[in-house]
C-alpha cells in the first residue's frame, strides 16, 4: 500500500491505519530524536504526542505522498518547541542544541565491504563535520529522503539542500584523503621507530 493511500485511511478514521504508520517508523523516529536530545524519555514522549497529536487532528491534516518525512519534520519541530519551553520553564537546557550523530556505517554500507581501517577513516572524517552536516548525510543516506524532504526538515529551499549534501561530502572526502595521510604517517613513525 502507497504512503498516500495509507495517510488517506488515516484521515478517514483507520485505527488499523494509524498503527500500520506507528510500526513502520517508529524506530526511524526515535533514531532521529536522540540526535536532538539524550534524553530517552524525553524523545518517546514527543513520538507519543505527536501520533496522538496526528490522531485527534486527522480529519484536518494535509495530504502527503511520503510519510517519513512528514513525521521527521513534526517531530523536529515538537523537540524543538520542547527545548525552548523547557529553557523558559526551568532556565535549563536539557535538550542537546547541535544534531549529534554516531555514523552506523554498518548500516548504511550493507552492501560495501570495507576493512577495519576504512571504517575507522570515515568515522574519524565524519566527527569532524559541523552539525548541520552530519544531519544532512543522516537524512540523506540513513533515512533516504530525498531533496524536497531534507528541504522541509531542515527548513531550508531545495538548492540549499543539494548543496549542503555535495559540501558534507566534499568535505567528507577531503577529510578522508587527510586521515588516511595522517594513518600512513603515523604507521612509518612506528614502522621506523620500531
Amino acid at each position: 500500500m502507497s504512503d498516500q493511500e495509507l495517510w488517506r485511511q488515516l484521515q478517514t478514521g483507520n485505527h488499523n491505519a494509524l498503527e500500520k504508520i506507528y510500526r513502520a517508523h517508529f524506530s526511524y523516529l526515535y533514531n532521529y530524536g536522540r540526535r536532538f536530545s539524550s534524553d530517552e524519555a524525553t524523545v518517546e514522549d514527543a513520538i507519543q504526542d505527536l501520533f496522538v497529536e496526528i490522531w485527534n487532528n486527522r480529519s484536518k491534516l494535509s495530504t502527503t505522498d511520503a510519510i517519513r518525512p512528514y513525521l521527521l519534520v513534526a517531530l523536529r519541530r515538537k523537540l524543538f518547541r520542547a527545548n525552548k519551553k523547557n529553557i523558559k520553564n526551568t532556565g535549563i537546557e536539557l535538550e542537546e542544541k547541535h544534531f549529534d550523530v554516531v555514523l552506523a556505517i554498518d548500516q548504511i554500507m550493507v552492501n560495501n565491504e570495507m576493512d577495519a581501517a576504512k571504517k575507522n577513516q570515515l568515522k574519524i572524517a565524519f566527527e569532524q563535520l559541523s552539525s548541520r552536516q552530519k544531519e544532512v548525510l543522516y537524512l540523506k543516506y540513513y533515512a533516504d529522503m530525498d531533496y524536497n524532504a531534507i528541504s522541509e526538515a531542515m527548513g531550508l529551499n531545495y538548492q540549499s539542500s543539494r548543496n549542503l549534501v555535495f559540501r558534507a561530502l566534499q568535505k567528507l572526502a577531503k577529510l578522508m584523503t587527510f586521515v588516511l595521510v595522517f594513518l600512513a604517517l603515523s604507521t612509518l613513525r612506528l614502522i621506523f621507530s620500531g
